[in-house]
């Protein structure tokens, strides 16, 4: 109903993390929103897949320490969803600006956002205790793509 999921939202703006480096994410992170504001090229690793609670989940939004633009980042920001375990993980990151999107395959093991991806993209990940399911709202889906390794 609406009292819970009006519950659950303030539950999640209260557990707020800022990252600005190299970031191990754990079992403490379920439900937090991660603000990544990278001082230089970064890379947050998601927990070890046997090491979280079914139904662990994050929410990532990237972002820069002034007003927000379109491919302002100006640093890389790479997200490990468990490199080298082929965890065969499910997901989509759509683009605001009416690109194709992208689709996480088999070896899609990191989320590889360049220096151009803008303030404000923001990644929301789900374990099933088997994989990560991950779903992206990006301005440009070119500029955060599945990868099989860091960029």
């Amino acid at each position: 109903d609406f009292n819970n999921v009006l519950d659950s939202q303030l539950t999640r703006l209260t557990r707020v993390r800022t990252i600005t480096a190299d970031t191990t994410l754990t079992q403490d992170d379920c439900g937090k929103t991660i603000l990544v504001d990278p001082a230089s090229t970064t890379l947050i690793t998601l927990p070890a897949i046997t090491t979280v609670d079914v139904g662990w989940n994050v929410r990532v939004i990237l972002h820069e320490g002034a007003a927000g633009a379109d491919q302002g980042m100006g640093q890389k920001v790479n997200f490990d969803l468990g490199s080298g375990t082929n965890l065969a993980n499910v997901g989509k990151i759509i683009g605001n600006d009416g690109d194709a999107g992208d689709l996480a395959v088999a070896n899609d093991d990191f989320i590889a956002c360049t220096a151009n991806a803008s303030a404000g993209d923001r990644f929301d990940f789900f374990s099933d205790g088997n994989r990560w399911f991950i779903e992206g709202f990006v301005q440009d889906a070119s500029e955060c793509p599945f990868a099989q390794a860091a960029g």
